[in-house]
Order: structure tokens, then C-alpha cells, then sequence
């Protein structure tokens, strides 16, 4: 039997939802719109069909082609031609056309085929007698209802789904925490607001590029994508001009942080295919870098940061293959590093999120026992961090992470699941209205900021 895949609390919650829907609705038609990110959307999809395969009604998936963007309107009839023979079969239509959110062809192409199915809500309701999930990109709300107005109003459930980072090193070091706060509290982005009088001050080819990419970091962390894009966009436009004009390559490493800037915005997106192409040339660019300077420190940790993006990539994507070999890379380049500069705390953090990763590939196919070695591996790091550095928010984050990770191999670790619960509940103590912390208290407990000796006990 396949392992449980994990969700974080908001997938989990949209999951639950949209598996209850599965199972009561099971027998009739019954609409449901699902506005999410590429990433999570796969994610959700395995979770259920995991769980509906077992009940034997899992989902019909069908995910858009390349083709779907020159010909929308044939896609509808496609749809509508297989009907009965969907209905034939158990379980849900799980219909995706949430590929590439950021590019107008294929928003062009979305708005098209809502209408035209708008048009064929008649057909639907009368030849479709299973559930069907339209899945759209996470900002297609507004286009949806005004496009498919009589659908939307027949629909029997809408959800939305937006990726969340991971705790992952970058080349950047902006913690998101903070930021998050601050746009919070007042809605200002210092860095976004200097960003935009450096690009437009007369001497913008001067522009300090690390403000762009804390600039994008920030508005990340403040829910605007778009605004995001621009910014990262822009400062990967100013990195070639000056790259262009240095054929030394001393202007390669901005570039290659420009273009990592890029992917996450991508990432956030869901748009795994253009996160993977800035990703792969800043890989390349990253490799030249270490042949030239001849492996200095920061060029290796920027060589296994660029692996690691890669294989954020193919494991959203179910690439295990890919995932497994970059991880691994990734992981050497780590062990490497930590030899050379003599346990350092940040190479120490670098290597156990390797290790993490390369547990995640190994959680996901199965292979407990590799799963095992590299979590636990990581959980002696984490121990050792907390204790060299006083116990900060970020190493007890990360100590509390990886003793989920243990708690998880089968047969469960209740214990390590305890020690996570309480260090969760004693950062909502620390840090009041923290979101991130008492998310997730809240996700292993049940508790809500739970003050330290409230008496909840954490599930297990």
C-alpha cells in the first residue's frame, strides 16, 4: 500500500471538502470549481484519488494539452462528446485547465472555453451523471463567473488553492516572517517602494539589484503575485544588460539570482514549466561559476541551491527520478561544505534540509527505510542547531519540522509528534498572532495559540 500523502493545514482543509463532496455526490451531476495553483492542484489530485481509488471511484483525471490553447472551443466538444461514456464510469471528473496562469494565450484560451461550456450547461446537466472539478488557475475567479454566469451559479462548491513556500534556502537571504508582518501591520513595502524610485531615477542602470529581489520577496510575502513578476522580470532585464556588457562573467552570479527570482515568482504561480526553464539556466550559469572560481564556498552553496530549486520542480511535477538525482547532488554539495568550513550553522541548516528533501523523494515512493536514515540524520542536526544557537524561532521551526518527518514513518512516533506540538505552542507563546506557528499548532492539535500548559493534548 502506498504511504499517506502529507498536506499542509490549507490543502488539507480544501482536501477534506472536496472529498466529502466525491462521496456523497457520487451518483448525479454535480459542479465544482477549484481555483488553484499547478502545484497544490497535483498535490490534491494524488490525496484523492489515494483515498477514491480505495473505494473504487477514482477520479477520471484529464489534465489540458498543448494543443488546448490553440483550439479551446474543440476541447469543449471533446468534452461533451465523451459524456456518457464518463458517466459510465465511478468516480468524479477531475478537469484541468490550470497550465501556465501567467500567460495571456492561455487565460485567451480559458475565457473561450467557459463560455462555450456556458453553452452547453444543458448537455452537462442532462448526459453527465458524475461530479465534475473544473480546475482553474488560483486568479480565475472573477474571469469565471463573468464568462460561464449560469454555471457558476449551478456549481455546488468553489474552493481555492495557492501554493505556500517551503522553509528552503535561497540565494537571498530575506526571511519571509517579518516581511509578512510588516505588510500586515501597515501595508508598507520599503523595499518594493525603493525598488520603484531606483527604476525610475535617471540613473536606473545603477539600480541595486538586491533590492529587486527583496522587493519580490516582499510581495510574495503580501499576496501580489503580479506585482512580483514585475519586479523579478525587470531585474532579470537590467542582470543580462550588465551580464551582456561583462563578457568577463563577473556579472554572472546577479544573473543567476535574477533568474532564481524568476522561478519562485513562477513557483508561486504554479507555472512549473517556466519555473523550470529560468531554473535550468541558472544551473548552467551556476556550474560555469564553480569551474571558473574553482569551488569556492558561496559558489558551491549557489550550486546546490540551483539543484535544489530544480528539484522542487520535478517532485511538484511527480518527476521522482529527477528529484532523487539533483537531491543528491545537492546533498554531497552540502556534506562537501560542511567539511570545509568546519560545521558552520548555516552549512549545518543547508545539509539537514537536503537530507529532508531527499526524504521527501523517498517518503513519496515508498522506501521507508531510506526515509528513515535521512530524517533521522536531519533530526541530530536540528538537535545540535537548537542547542548551539540558544533555541531561536528558525531552529526550533525546523527542530519541530523534523520531528513531524520522524513521527510519520510508519509505524508513528507519537513521542516526536508530542515534542513538535510543544514547541509549536511554546513559539505561539513568544510570538502571539505569529500566522505561520499557530497554523500549524492548530493543524497537529486542534489548539488555537494554546497558551503552554493549557492541558489540550495533541492528537497523535
Amino acid at each position: 500500500m502506498s504511504p499517506a500523502l502529507a498536506l499542509d493545514a490549507p490543502t488539507e482543509r480544501v482536501a477534506v471538502n472536496l472529498l466529502r463532496h466525491l462521496e456523497w455526490q457520487d451518483d448525479g451531476f454535480s459542479l465544482v470549481f477549484l481555483f488553484a495553483d499547478v502545484g497544490p492542484s497535483l498535490q490534491l489530485a494524488d490525496w484523492l484519488d489515494q483515498r477514491l481509488a480505495m473505494q473504487g471511484r477514482a477520479l477520471q483525471r484529464h489534465e489540458a494539452k498543448d494543443s488546448f490553447v490553440r483550439d479551446p472551443e474543440a476541447a469543449v466538444d471533446a468534452l461533451v462528446g465523451r459524456l456518457p461514456e464518463l458517466s459510465a464510469q465511478p468516480g468524479g471528473v477531475w478537469y484541468a485547465i490550470q497550465r501556465h496562469p501567467g500567460d495571456a494565450q492561455w487565460n485567451r484560451a480559458r475565457t473561450l472555453f467557459l463560455a462555450r461550456l456556458n453553452e452547453r450547461r444543458f448537455l452537462l446537466e442532462r448526459d453527465l451523471k458524475r461530479p465534475l472539478v473544473l480546475v482553474l488557475p488560483a486568479h480565475f475567479r472573477a474571469e469565471t463567473r463573468a464568462m460561464a454566469p449560469d454555471i457558476w451559479h449551478k456549481r455546488d462548491l468553489s474552493e481555492e488553492l495557492r501554493w505556500l513556500p517551503d522553509a528552503v534556502p535561497t540565494s537571498v537571504p530575506v526571511t519571509v516572517e517579518p516581511l509578512a508582518t510588516l505588510v500586515a501591520a501597515d501595508g508598507a513595502l520599503p523595499a518594493f517602494a525603493e525598488w520603484q524610485r531606483m527604476a525610475t531615477a535617471s540613473a536606473a542602470e545603477q539600480a541595486f539589484l538586491p533590492t529587486a529581489w527583496t522587493a519580490s520577496n516582499e510581495l510574495l510575502a503580501a499576496g501580489r503575485p503580479g506585482d512580483a513578476e514585475h519586479v523579478a522580470r525587470g531585474a532579470l532585464s537590467l542582470a543580462k544588460r550588465r551580464a551582456q556588457a561583462k563578457p568577463d562573467g563577473s556579472s554572472d552570479r546577479d544573473l543567476s539570482v535574477s533568474l532564481d527570482n524568476v522561478g519562485r515568482v513562477a513557483e508561486a504561480q504554479g507555472d512549473w514549466s517556466q519555473a523550470d526553464a529560468v531554473y535550468r539556466e541558472s544551473l548552467a550559469l551556476r556550474r560555469q561559476l564553480v569551474e571558473r572560481l574553482g569551488g569556492t564556498p558561496e559558489s558551491l552553496r549557489d550550486l546546490s541551491i540551483s539543484l535544489n530549486n530544480l528539484g522542487r520542480v520535478a517532485q511538484a511535477q511527480g518527476d521522482w527520478t529527477q528529484a532523487d538525482a539533483v537531491y543528491r547532488e545537492s546533498l554531497a554539495l552540502s556534506r562537501q561544505l560542511v567539511e570545509r568550513l568546519g560545521g558552520t550553522p548555516e552549512s549545518l541548516r543547508d545539509l539537514s534540509i537536503s537530507l529532508d528533501n531527499l526524504g521527501r523523494v523517498a517518503q513519496a515512493q515508498g522506501d521507508w527505510t531510506q526515509a528513515e536514515v535521512v530524517y533521522r540524520e536531519s533530526l541530530a542536526l536540528r538537535r545540535q542547531l537548537v542547542e548551539r544557537l540558544g533555541g531561536t524561532p528558525e531552529s526550533l521551526d525546523d527542530l519541530a519540522v523534523s520531528l513531524l518527518n520522524v513521527a510519520a514513518i510508519p509505524p508513528g512516533d507519537a513521542a516526536a509528534h508530542a515534542e513538535a506540538v510543544d514547541i509549536y505552542r511554546r513559539l505561539c507563546k513568544r510570538f502571539p498572532g505569529t500566522v505561520r506557528y499557530a497554523q500549524r499548532l492548530q493543524a497537529l492539535s486542534g489548539e488555537n495559540d494554546a497558551p503552554l500548559g493549557s492541558g489540550t493534548k495533541p492528537t497523535s
